[in-house]
């Protein structure tokens, strides 16, 4: 199955792109999505302290299971004054 995840902000710097498909093997979690992407861009700052996770434009959670063609994103959380 293949998934996309999304970059914004200081992501899409780092990573050069706006979205990528990730190829999955059997049954994924968003946290293989995380795994992936980490080992990919190691300087990537991605925890989950670091980001907040939405699949499909909804709130998700690391342990949540992935269907074929699911939008994921890690939303770098955003602050100012």
């Amino acid at each position: 199955m293949v998934v996309s995840v999304q970059f914004f902000g200081v992501q899409r710097a780092m990573t050069r792109t706006a979205e990528l498909e990730i190829p999955l093997e059997g049954q994924a979690s968003v946290l293989d999505v995380m795994n992936f992407i980490k080992s990919s861009f190691p300087l990537l700052p991605l925890s989950e302290s670091d980001v907040s996770i939405t699949v499909n434009n909804k709130a998700g959670r690391l342990n949540q299971t992935l269907r074929a063609n699911d939008k994921v994103a890690f939303l770098p959380h955003i602050g100012g004054g």
